[in-house]
């Protein structure tokens, strides 16, 4: 009952100083909203990240010259210095290894601009150029249509597979895009596959693209002698990834002069390694969450204990008549700290509020999923708990420890 009883008299208190209360809450609110919102999104790109490469596969990795992420400066210049990945490279990993089931060539082209007659859209999709292993090893299958063949990819013909983001854009009126000719970034191309839908993951849409031999690619968008590609390969089994993973390896290195001894002039990514990069960066990013949150955190607590000190001299004539009433040392004190913790939580709850919310229009943004961090809610209540009790004890034990007669006195 007491307790209740402090609880409302803390909201009685804060409304009747809204301007005051509410200045000291905005520092509760921004260092609760930076760490909750930095968690959120965090959150939502993990997951992003996880189920991205869960539909990659366990047993598949890549190879390419530039690591998928690179924290600080200090090997920029070794990758920049490495040789490109070829497309003859990569053919001779495909004829010599035996123990992968699936090697393919790949490069990403962007922006793409795609096109059907009168419907046009902005240059908001991409180019997958690569070849007939490419639904294998990335687990895609075709709506309808067929995907890419071997003839396909050795003759580099002007044909492409389409995801559901490109038939949405430009097939507005139903018609079925199979054997249609379409433009891709003004060049024609026949459609002969659309991709089953995939949503997004990876921080992206998995739809929005376009799918062609990568010796059409080599041919009308990039400069063969200039770009590096990726090599994506797919062992048989999960159990043989490592056997698999360095036989490729080393065929790639006979096929680049790699000398006994020399390190590696190219990159070998697979999940574990792409998680690990992904966790070394996203706790960068949760160092600099906490930073900022101890240092909101630090000025509202000094703001906290302000205010209630403040509160303590306003209302001493009260505290004075309580005591004179039979209120205890422990009445006193219960009521204070009660009223530094309720407004703890209140900007507590108010910051949570806002980091879930805006974290999540972040993940929206980048087409993951919401998420909502359970976790560190909890942790951020606990934290102004115990911010209300620290920064509002003294002055709690200042109100408790007043002589009855001295406070009846005060003017």
């Amino acid at each position: 009952m007491q307790t209740s009883e402090n609880i409302r008299q803390a909201f009685s208190s804060i409304r009747a100083n809204k301007l005051r209360s509410s200045l000291t809450l905005l520092g509760i609110v921004v260092g609760v909203f930076s760490i909750i919102g930095v968690m959120t999104a965090l959150g939502a790109l993990t997951n992003s990240v996880d189920e991205s490469l869960s539909q990659l596969g366990a047993n598949t990795f890549t190879i390419k010259k530039w690591p998928s992420i690179q924290m600080g400066e200090g090997d920029w210049i070794k990758y920049m210095k490495r040789k490109r990945i070829t497309y003859e490279e990569i053919r001779f990993v495909r004829s010599n290894a035996i123990l992968p089931l699936a090697v393919s060539a790949e490069h990403t082209y962007a922006p793409l601009a795609a096109a059907y007659e009168n419907e046009k859209s902005d240059p908001e999709f991409s180019l997958q150029g690569s070849d007939d292993n490419y639904a294998i090893n990335h687990n895609r299958d075709v709506a309808k249509g067929r995907m890419l063949s071997p003839d396909d990819v050795q003759y580099a013909r002007d044909v492409t597979v389409i995801g559901q983001d490109i038939v949405d854009r430009i097939f507005k009126h139903g018609e079925d895009p199979i054997n249609k000719t379409i433009k891709l970034n003004g060049q024609n191309y026949t459609v002969i596959g659309v991709l089953d839908k995939k949503g997004g993951g990876m921080g992206a849409s998995q739809d929005g693209f376009a799918l062609i031999p990568i010796t059409n690619e080599l041919k009308h968008f990039i400069q063969g002698e200039f770009t590096s590609l990726q090599m994506t390969v797919r062992a048989r089994t999960k159990d043989r990834l490592d056997d698999t993973q360095d036989e490729v390896i080393g065929a790639l290195r006979t096929a680049r002069g790699v000398k006994p001894g020399v390190e590696n002039d190219f990159e070998v990514e697979n999940n574990t390694s792409l998680t690990t990069q992904f966790e070394s960066f996203s706790k960068y990013l949760s160092y600099a969450g906490f930073g900022i949150s101890a240092i909101a955190l630090l000025a509202a607590s000094i703001g906290i204990m302000n205010i209630m000190l403040v509160s303590v001299t306003e209302r001493t004539k009260e505290i004075g008549i309580r005591k004179a009433m039979g209120a205890t040392k422990a009445d006193i004190t219960g009521q204070f700290l009660m009223e530094a913790i309720v407004l703890c939580e209140l900007g507590g709850v108010i910051g949570i509020a806002i980091g879930i919310g805006l974290g999540n229009l972040i993940a929206v943004l980048i087409h993951a999923n919401v998420y909502v961090p359970t976790m560190w809610i909890g942790i951020g209540l606990g934290v102004c708990s115990l911010v209300g009790i620290v920064f509002g004890l003294y002055p709690a034990l200042k109100a408790a420890n007043m002589a009855p007669i001295d406070a009846l006195r005060f003017e």
